[in-house]
Formats: C-alpha cells, sequence, structure tokens
C-alpha cells in the first residue's frame, strides 16, 4: 500500500504542475473519516475565508479525474460568494433606505443582484486562486478545496454597486454623490482586507 502511494504521488505532481495547482498531498485513510479529508478553518468560521470543496472518484486520466473534482469546488464556491454579494447588495440598500427613490421597486432591485452575482461568479471563478487538493490512499478519490478571499467578493459587489448607473435606478439624484462617497470609503477599506485575507491564504496553502 505504502509503494502504491509513492507511485500515484510520482506520477500526480507533474500532471498537477501542468494544470497549475498547489502540491498533491497522499492523505492517509484516517484523514477521510469525516466528509471531507480537509481541516476546518477559523478563517472560513469568522467569514474572512470562503471556500469550495470538490471531489471526484479514481478514473483512469488524472487529468478528468481533477478537472471534475475542481467544477464541483468552483460550484460549491459560486454558492457562497452569490450569498456574499447578496449580502453587500442588502446591506447597502437598507444603509441607504432613506435615499430611495420613491417608485423604487424591490422586484427590479433582487434582478438586478442576480445579474452582478453572475458577473462575479463568471468572472472571478475562472481563477486564478488558491487550492489544496488531496488523493485518497483508499479509494483513488481526488480532492480539491479553492480558498477564496471574502473581501474579494464584497470588493467586486461594492465596485459595481458604485457605478453611477445603478444608483441612478435605485436613489434620489439629489443625493447620488453622498452614496457614491459613502461607497467608496467602503471599497477602500474592503482592499485593504482583501491584502490581508490574501496573505493569510497563502500561508494556509503553503
Amino acid at each position: 500500500m505504502k509503494n502504491t502511494g509513492i507511485v500515484l504521488l510520482a506520477v500526480v505532481m507533474p500532471l498537477l504542475a501542468a494544470c497549475g495547482g498547489n502540491k498533491v498531498i497522499v492523505g492517509s485513510e484516517d484523514q477521510f473519516v469525516q466528509a471531507t479529508p480537509f481541516k476546518a478553518l477559523a478563517e472560513e468560521a469568522d467569514g474572512t475565508v470562503l471556500t469550495g470543496i470538490g471531489t471526484s472518484e479514481k478514473r483512469s486520466n488524472f487529468t478528468l479525474m481533477r478537472e471534475a473534482a475542481v467544477t464541483s469546488a468552483q460550484a460549491d464556491l459560486a454558492r457562497k460568494v452569490q450569498s456574499k454579494v447578496e449580502a453587500v447588495w442588502k446591506r447597502t440598500m437598507a444603509d441607504w433606505s432613506e435615499y430611495k427613490k420613491t417608485d423604487y421597486n424591490e422586484a427590479m432591485s433582487i434582478e438586478e443582484m442576480k445579474t452582478m452575482q453572475k458577473s462575479i461568479v463568471d468572472t472571478e471563478l475562472r481563477g486564478p486562486w488558491q487550492s489544496q487538493e488531496l488523493v485518497d490512499k483508499a479509494s483513488g478519490r481526488y480532492w480539491v478545496r479553492i480558498l477564496y478571499s471574502a473581501a474579494t467578493a464584497e470588493k467586486y459587489a461594492t465596485q459595481r454597486l458604485n457605478n453611477e448607473n445603478i444608483l441612478k435606478k435605485y436613489f434620489i439624484e439629489a443625493q447620488i454623490k453622498t452614496v457614491q462617497d459613502d461607497l467608496q470609503k467602503d471599497l477602500d477599506s474592503v482592499r485593504q482586507k482583501e491584502s490581508a485575507d490574501k496573505a493569510k491564504i497563502a500561508e494556509l496553502v503553503k
């Protein structure tokens, strides 16, 4: 069994390097007792990091196996990014409720938010991002965990909200400059946090 793990690692490493991922760790059986083999992150619990976990059954073609796991991880992460964007959108609308237009349409707002979510997910989940990858020696199952800065999702949502065309739809025109100034302050703050988040993620995947 030990020799099999060594052979698998020798085959996997050059292939992964070609795919642009991180080092593959061949896990022991006891690592796979839980639902996923990855250790829970305090950074995910406190909202600093968003993660997407994906897996694929053993296949003879490693590239296809890894692609399936990555696709699964991206779908998991996409749901969390969408939730983050929704939170930013709703917070902005709630904070500036006194400046909403009298003809404010909640359905239109939700539709705009969904468009924003799709745009961010489609753009950002193409990568590059940091990932952790594991192979279960017993079953050959492949696991991927993508780590993504929550502040990055918030940054892109805030940037899109700080667009005059969007603001004109939902806020009284006389107050747009005030709203933009506040959004710019939020954006400056979240950019600083994003930098710190990315440094943490880099440490986590070492």
